[in-house]
Order: C-alpha cells, then structure tokens, then sequence
C-alpha cells in the first residue's frame, strides 16, 4: 500500500513533467511573439484565450477539475503575455529604464471612441488641437486595438469621472494590451437632454444614452420612471440616432456639441447630478514616452491576499514624502482576492524619492509596471 512519501515523489515526477512542458510552452510562445512582431499583430486575443480554455476544459477526464484547470491556463496564458510583451515591446525593469523625455507628436493619427460630438473627441481637440488627425472608433476595445494594429499612433479614452468613478473597463484594457499612459486632459462634462425639434417631455417614452450619461444623470431620471433607459455605445452615437429616428418619442443625453452637430434641440439643459461634473482622459501609446513637464506618474502592481501587503507597498509612498492621487484595485482574472493596483502619484521620475519608492515597490511585488510619467492636468 503507498504512502504519504510514495504520493510526493509521484507529484514530484509530475512536477519534472510540468516544468519541461512549460518550457516547451513558453520556447513557443516566443516563437508566436516573433511572428507577431514581424507582422504588427497585437498581443491580447480574447478569442484565443477563450479557445485555449475550452479546450484544456475538453481534454479532462474528470470534469469536476473545470475550474482548477481554467485558473491553471489563465496564470500560465498571463506568463506568456508578460514574455511576449518584454520581447515585442522590450519592456524592461524600472532600474533598467533610462528616462529620455520628448514632447508628444501632436501631427500624428489619434484613435477616440464615438462619432463626431462626443466628450472623448472634445478631450482629444483640448489636447491635441483642432486640426489634430482624429479617426473615431465604435468602442473602448477598438481603439486599443487599432494602436496595437498600427493604424494609430496615440487613442484617448475616459478613465474617471468625478461623480460615477473609474470607468472600469478601461483599466482591463490597459492592463491586458500592455499599453502606456503618455498624457491626461480633462473637461467639464454637461449631461443635456436633446431631441428632435418638436419634441416634448410628456410625449419621451424611451432614452438613448452611454451608460455613464445614464447614471450622471440619474436624479433627474427618476422624476420620469416611466422613461425606458437605453444603453448605447457613446453619448454623441446617441445623438445621432436620435436624429436619424427623427422620433419625437425619443431622446438622447449627450452634449450641447453633440446636439448642434446632429441638428437636435435642447429640451432641458444641465440634467447631471452634480454641478461640477468632470471626466479625465488618458493618452495611450504603445510606447513609454515620458515629456519635458511630466510631474504626475503611474504604475501598476499586483497585490497578494496577505495579512498586511496593501500597508507594505503604499507606505513606501509616505516614507519618501510622495502625494497619491489616486488608488484604484482590479481583480485578477480568476484569481480570487487578489488585485492589481493602479496608482497614480505626484512627482518627478527622475526624482531620488520617487525611483526609491517605485524600487521598493517592484522588488516586493510579483508583478511591476511602470504606466507612465506625464504631465497633470488641473480642471
């Protein structure tokens, strides 16, 4: 009869299996990174990744492992993705980077979400200027992989608003794409009902708006209950529709721009909830490219559900004196209790106190990404 001794070197002998087999895997992931290096192909797949489950899924005998053996693939896949991007992107230890700063070219193509009118695209003409080479994209994901495509240099996309939050979907992007935060701009955001002319209050049975513009505005939606709330991609998307229904029965949230493009009337100005409402952007790039003026950095780290480690890393900030700005934690793909944080922190890169902390930071943490060194932009 085995014993406890006989099981371990069983597992041991499994585990000399694995780890040639990780090689192996790893030795062709590298080969994959090559070609899609060679070819500008981006590194996140979704489909892919969904595949690559199914099938490990598939190939059990006992199924009751489904969902050991998909948490299993999700780290390893994640592995691959940090190889792939050390290679594709040469992404490099913070000790290892050699900060070179260079002003943004504002000449070249820049990738917004939404149509003509929307807040990203006023965000990218605040930045950029008016006769910046904007190209608009149907969603969040589009303009991230449009960047990892090539067809853009920069794409701009809101991360936080000031009275509804983080705009979640944005820091996953990030994250999975691999990308850079190169610059911010922010801008007052007015919510607006808007609407065909003609159109009165009484009359709305349905809205159109992004999800954001719904939940700005949401004090003034419940005096009107019986209004059916429908999401869409963009709150200038919205407008449009609304003017191409041309339904008097249907309006739109979105901006006083928005309505005077579309050719919409202002039915009731001003509806989000808090007066001073603003939304801050963020450049992406594919490339860290850190400018003259840059006081205000980004980093994202892991954090490991320990008695103790969120107080270890942060307290890294306050020995060197440094002001966080912002702290935002995501879960870790089937992962659970386990986070990466996103930080974001006043200062100069070049700073001793800020390349203390950040050292100090990556040495104690699993996973370490400098995001970016930009300059701040106040309201």
């Amino acid at each position: 009869m085995a014993d406890l001794e006989d099981y371990r070197k069983e597992i041991d002998n499994i585990d000399k299996e694995l780890a040639i087999l990780f090689e192996k895997r790893m030795n062709m992931v590298l080969k994959v990174a090559e070609y899609k290096k060679e070819n500008n192909i981006e590194i996140f797949h979704r489909n892919r990744e969904d595949m690559v489950l199914e099938k490990a899924i598939k190939n059990l005998q006992n199924k009751n492992y489904s969902d050991e053996i998909v948490k299993f693939f999700n780290v390893v896949m994640e592995i691959g993705k940090g190889l792939q991007r050390r290679m594709i992107e040469d992404v490099k230890k913070l000790s290892e980077i050699a900060v070179k700063k260079s002003e943004i070219d504002k000449n070249k193509k820049i990738g917004f979400p939404g149509v003509n009118g929307s807040f990203t695209e006023e965000a990218a003409i605040k930045f950029f200027g008016d006769n910046s080479n904007r190209i608009s994209y149907e969603g969040f994901d589009d303009v991230f992989k449009a960047i990892g495509l090539g067809q853009v240099e920069y794409g701009i996309v809101p991360i936080e608003n000031s009275s509804t939050g983080a705009i979640s979907e944005n820091y996953d992007l990030l994250r999975n794409y691999g990308f850079y935060i190169v610059g911010e701009e922010c801008i007052r955001i007015d919510q607006n009902l808007v609407g065909i002319k003609g159109t009165k209050v009484e009359e709305i049975t349905e809205i159109y708006s992004h999800p954001q513009g719904i939940e700005q505005s949401s004090d003034f939606l419940k005096k009107h209950q019986h209004w059916k709330m429908i999401p869409f991609h963009n709150t200038a998307t919205s407008a449009k529709l609304i003017k191409d229904l041309s339904d008097t029965t249907k309006a739109a949230i979105a901006s006083k721009r928005a309505a005077k493009i579309y050719g919409l009337e202002i039915i009731k100005e001003c509806i989000n909830n808090q007066k001073d409402n603003y939304t801050r952007f963020i450049i992406i790039s594919k490339k860290l490219n850190i400018v003259q003026n840059s006081n205000k950095v980004s980093v994202m780290f892991s954090l490991e559900n320990e008695a103790g480690t969120l107080y270890r890393l942060l307290r890294h900030f306050a020995e060197n004196n440094i002001n966080m700005i912002k702290i935002e934690s995501r879960p870790m793909k089937d992962s659970s209790w386990k986070y990466f944080l996103y930080v974001d922190f006043e200062g100069d890169i070049e700073s001793e106190e800020v390349i203390s902390a950040l050292k100090l930071i990556e040495r104690n943490s699993a996973y370490f990404k400098l995001l970016g060194a930009y300059e701040k932009r106040i309201n």
